[in-house]
């Protein structure tokens, strides 16, 4: 490559960088290599050496590495990982197209490199075997584990990545089956736990069925949607507060002055009384919302007040003029 052809490339690259969307994509890998990362450190430290199984491509892993390290002790929970998550990903471009794979194959692939690391670099029992009563180790295990991984997993989708692996199978299911994605996900993670009760020795699974191992999975695996149904939606909560009233105008000013906020007037009529009023509407931060009530029902007790809940809000949420 000569001199104006590496020019011409930094050209490029400055280019790309000053785009708009630059930024955005940036934050947006960050987050899910954040993400990842977070999952991985609650996976690898917390959930696989305490045999914690809750769903997805690291149950599995949790489940049938052990036997096959019997065999081969080079073959680790990450080497696992990449066989079932190159696997998704040739199916995902197989069934759901050349986009999706581009869109997936970071995330992908990270979570396992990342283990692959650690495997390396890290002892994975060094934080449970600081723990001074040995029969707290499998509840220290689940609820760090669990907390971890289900923030990962949460931050990652919160920024349009994947974790890979057992979602692309969960999205062609969805796809073929006809049914929501949400059906698919709960439906594989319970197979999964449930499989978790087979008792797995070296000669492989035995006829003994441990319900200890189900509870557990079963528990990691409600702990974990509810911290990632929370990250994608409920961290952002916000509450609509709704004002019919004779005096909209005075009402804006009200919020304009303490809350700085933007509002939007709707005519409404009462169908008993066929009277016309302004509904006065405003989003805003749940503590806002406890203050601006009670000094509206101090400036007009007679105003219509009620409030509800926005389990996410998306756009210009900005002061003066969210709305």
């Amino acid at each position: 490559m000569d001199e104006r052809e590496k020019q011409s490339l930094i050209e490029k690259i400055e280019e790309a960088m000053k785009h708009p969307g630059f930024k955005k994509k940036l934050k947006q890998y960050l987050f899910i290599t954040l993400g990842v990362l977070i999952l991985d450190i609650g996976f690898f430290f917390f959930m696989n050496p305490a045999g914690i199984v809750s769903g997805g491509t690291m149950g599995l892993a949790i489940l049938f590495t052990p036997i096959i390290n019997k065999s081969w002790e080079w073959f680790t929970p990450s080497i696992f990982m990449y066989i079932i998550d190159i696997i998704a990903l040739l199916l995902g471009l197989l069934f759901l197209g050349k986009e999706f794979f581009i869109k997936t194959i970071y995330a992908t692939l990270l979570s396992p490199s990342i283990i692959f690391l650690f495997e390396r670099v890290f002892d994975n029992t060094y934080f449970l075997s600081s723990i001074s009563d040995p029969g707290t180790v499998k509840i220290v295990s689940l609820l760090v584990g669990a907390l971890l991984t289900g923030v990962g997993v949460g931050v990652a989708i919160k920024n349009n990545g994947s974790t890979g692996g057992m979602d692309v199978f969960q999205k062609i299911m969805s796809k073929y089956m006809k049914v929501p994605m949400s059906v698919t996900m709960y439906f594989t993670d319970w197979v999964i736990v449930l499989l978790a009760g087979f008792v797995i020795r070296d000669s492989g699974f035995t006829y003994i069925y441990q319900i200890e191992n189900v509870v557990w999975g079963s528990i990691g695996v409600l702990i974990q949607a509810y911290i990632i149904d929370w990250i994608c939606l409920s961290a952002k909560s916000r509450r609509t507060v709704y004002v019919i009233t004779d005096n909209p105008n005075s009402i804006k000013e009200l919020i304009y002055k303490e809350l700085d906020r933007g509002v939007t007037f709707s005519k409404v009529t009462g169908a008993y009384t066929n009277i016309e009023r302004t509904m006065v509407i405003c989003t805003m931060d749940k503590n806002e919302a406890y203050r601006i009530t009670s000094m509206i029902s101090e400036f007009e007790p007679e105003a219509f007040t009620f409030v509800t809940s926005c389990k996410e809000v998306r756009g210009e949420y900005i002061k003066r003029g969210i709305i």
